[in-house]
């Protein structure tokens, strides 16, 4: 075994073979030698070496250009052994290794650290069913600002299994209540925008909506309205079992921005829902019935509410089978099923997440309610739009729409859907207007834009989670 003391001659063993030490190195490597057995054994096998390759002549000669070309490579060390190379030149070479195995390294450790970050890189989440997640934003918007309540909570409620009552096929609730009088869109709007959000109310709402095979199925809301405070809806499956309970608090709502394009008519009798008098409301658009409103003369609550198609024939229905005015119990065991704020705090700084710009008006409907991601949250962005009669949501969500496409829907008796890719998020917008809202606000709202999740977001976003801030 080496030790320490070899260390300081093993670079001059060639040059002791060669013999082109200095006088006085010679001596003292000679003096080492006969100490060190283990060098001594390494200066005999150089000696083989050397022997072997003076032995061996070469079959041509070297030509002379070469030897030349090599020799201006060299320079003036050309005529020096290695171990007498000049220290500028043995410097120059040792920086350009350090150099060379640097580099070397920093190319192996970029390149681990790019395949680490490809490998922790985050997919995109997929939006699998976006036209359910779009009405389910739906039914919760018209919950949260007291707009058919009940009619939202049914649509959740059976989104989430709770079993409707056996089909039917509905018409028209008859009304012979004589002429209809035109009456001013402000007017009717103005009665029908209150949905009854001063009044303190408790009974059952029964709720049909159409199945796809285009029949009516209905389920049971109990109602507890306590003016200023919030209301408790208990949804009841076909069997009279509850299935879901909520609470929802009071927020203000609603008021019109811009003409619907209907033409309303009233009559000079009243009709009776749930043994209270009422006043019929009803709207008419592109030469069809849209919908009619049973309002108490009381207290101006809706009672009863039928939408139809372009035939004539209901699409939506509900209404109250038993109502007391003026007496209500919140239920205490009730959750609320999405918290939302005011258009009031929309001044506060962050409140629009992921949208470019959430407008304060979209289609002439007034924004009314909105919800957004906090911080250390999942990005997400809720927009409610209503002027009480129309009433359109918006929801954004960060992720992919599998297969890419814009997709729509209009079964009829549902809240019509589109939902399109802008970029990293996925924007939805639901609606139980005309059309021509939809279009108004799909034109106002950020255009479709492919996500662009390539190799430079793949490595940023595992950058992101190898430094945990992913």
């Amino acid at each position: 075994m080496r030790g320490n003391d070899c260390r300081r001659y093993e670079d001059d063993l060639s040059g002791f073979v060669d013999r082109t030490l200095p006088e006085r190195r010679v001596n003292q490597v000679s003096e080492h030698l006969i100490r060190c057995s283990c060098c001594a054994s390494v200066v005999e096998e150089l000696r083989r070496v050397r022997s072997r390759l003076s032995s061996c002549q070469a079959a041509t000669p070297l030509p002379d250009s070469l030897a030349e070309r090599l020799q201006g490579i060299a320079g003036n060390e050309c005529d020096q052994p290695l171990y007498l190379v000049t220290e500028d030149g043995a410097r120059r070479r040792s920086i350009g290794g350090r150099l060379i195995r640097g580099g070397v390294a920093a190319t192996l450790a970029l390149a681990t650290l790019m395949m680490l970050s490809l490998a922790l890189a985050k997919e995109p989440a997929v939006v699998g069913d976006p036209i359910r997640a779009a009405r389910e934003q739906y039914s919760l918007a018209l919950t949260t600002i007291s707009v058919g309540q009940g009619v939202g909570a049914v649509q959740w409620a059976r989104e989430r299994g709770a079993r409707p009552g056996a089909a039917a096929q509905l018409t028209p609730r008859s009304i012979d209540l004589g002429q209809a009088v035109p009456i001013d869109e402000s007017n009717a709007m103005t009665r029908l925008g209150s949905n009854g959000q001063s009044i303190t109310y408790s009974g059952r709402q029964r709720v049909w909506l159409m199945d796809g095979d285009g029949a009516h199925r209905s389920n049971d809301v109990e109602v507890d309205v306590v003016a200023g405070e919030g209301a408790s809806l208990t949804v009841l499956d076909a069997t009279g079992e509850r299935f879901l309970s909520w609470f929802v608090p009071t927020m203000g709502c609603c008021s019109s921005l811009a003409g619907t394009g209907w033409q309303f008519y009233t009559y000079q009798s009243s009709d009776e829902i749930a043994g209270r008098s009422a006043s019929v409301v009803e709207a008419h658009g592109d030469g069809y019935l849209v919908a009619r409103w049973w309002l108490d003369d009381e207290t101006g609550l809706p009672l009863w509410v039928e939408r139809y198609n372009t035939m004539g024939r209901p699409t939506l229905v509900f209404g109250f089978v038993s109502v007391n005015i003026g007496t209500a119990q919140l239920a205490t065991d009730s959750t609320q099923p999405y918290p939302m704020e005011s258009v009031s705090s929309t001044s506060t700084s962050g409140w629009c997440v992921g949208l470019p710009e959430c407008p304060l008006e979209l289609g002439g409907l007034p924004l009314v309610a909105h919800a957004s991601s906090g911080e250390g949250e999942k990005s997400y962005q809720r927009l409610v739009y209503s002027d009480g009669v129309r009433t359109l949501s918006v929801s954004w969500n960060p992720g992919v729409l599998a297969g890419g496409n814009r997709v729509t829907d209009d079964s009829p008796g549902l809240p019509q859907v589109a939902v399109w890719q802008v970029g990293e998020g996925v924007v939805s917008v639901a609606t139980n207007g005309p059309r021509t809202l939809m279009a108004d606000a799909c034109r106002i709202l950020p255009q479709m834009r492919k996500n662009e999740f390539g190799l430079i977001e793949r490595v940023g976003s595992g950058l992101g989670r190898l430094v945990g801030i992913g």
